[in-house]
Parts: structure tokens; C-alpha cells; sequence
């Protein structure tokens, strides 16, 4: 099932199927997003959920406190309806 990103101040839009992160979309469809390890341990692509539902396969590198304030990592993250996204600059 496919579902659409929206990447906030810059309104990028692209698809995301639900087999793939969202880094690994948003690379496919020449989105840049932020990253560095693709593994969710530096951080660099932490981004704030502002709508929607993500889901992890691996138990993700934030703590409970930082996922309910809607923080998520894209390069571990499957998308699980569409999503808002804020990107911090």
C-alpha cells in the first residue's frame, strides 16, 4: 500500500509503500532528507511527526517520552498511513 509524505516548511510531497522506510522513498524519488548511517543511531534524520502513523520493525532509538512527543527516525520508520512531517532547520 502506497502513502504520501509531506515534508513541511519546504511542502515536498512524495509516496512511500509500505515495504520501504521513508529515507529510502524519499531517495528513490530524489527527496533529500537528512542522514548519515541509515541505521537510526546518529540522529541525523530526525525529523517531528506532525500527522499520521509510523511503525518501526526494530525497536527505534528514541525513548518513550521522545516518540509521544512525535519525533521519529525516516531511515527506520514505515509509513503506516499518509504523514505530515516538520524537518527541523
Amino acid at each position: 500500500m502506497k502513502h504520501k509524505v509531506w515534508i513541511k516548511p519546504d511542502d515536498i510531497v512524495f509516496e512511500v509503500d509500505s515495504l520501504q522506510t521513508l529515507l529510502s522513498a524519499a531517495q528513490e524519488q530524489g527527496v533529500s532528507l537528512p542522514y548519515r548511517c541509515k541505521l537510526g543511531a546518529c540522529m541525523t534524520c530526525l525529523c517531528k511527526k506532525i500527522e499520521g502513523e509510523v511503525e518501526y520493525r526494530l525497536e527505534p532509538m528514541l525513548t518513550q517520552q521522545e516518540q509521544q512527543q512525535g519525533w521519529i527516525l525516516p531511515c527506520q520508520a514505515y509509513a503506516k498511513s499518509h504523514l505530515v512531517l516538520m524537518l527541523e532547520e
